[in-house]
């Protein structure tokens, strides 16, 4: 009688929430880079929003369409295009990026809040003025 043969370990799969969790790193690095890219562009958080609510009801492809002249400051539109263009190109539908858009116009909030804060606290500690 001969041995059975070894079977092969099945295959390995990454569980689902490690899964997510990289997703989830992701998504959230996406948006602190575009929420910086936009703020030094000098994009709005208002702006941000305006656009996700055009690519949620006119669509992803509609919006990339206009081209870098979607906002005034074609330097700035071209910034937005990039990231647009990059949503369609993971495979984002229309909802998912306006969800995205949301959140780095959140994030732009915090950080303008932030940095206005800070500025705040600077001049009235006096410290704004040394050398």
């Amino acid at each position: 009688m001969t041995a059975p043969s070894p079977q092969a370990p099945p295959p390995t799969a990454v569980p689902s929430d490690r899964r997510d969790a990289a997703e989830r790193a992701a998504t959230g690095a996406r948006v602190a880079s575009l929420a910086a890219e936009l703020r030094a562009a000098g994009v709005p958080a208002g702006v941000t929003e305006q656009v996700a609510s055009v690519v949620r009801m006119a669509g992803l492809d509609a919006v990339i369409g206009l081209g870098a002249g979607m906002l005034t400051d074609e330097q700035a539109g071209a910034v937005l295009l990039d990231a647009l263009i990059d949503a369609r190109r993971r495979g984002s539908d229309s909802a998912e990026t306006a969800a995205e858009l949301r959140a780095v116009a959140r994030l732009q909030t915090v950080v303008l809040q932030l940095l206005s804060g800070l500025a705040t606290t600077t001049r009235a500690a006096g410290t704004g003025d040394r050398p």
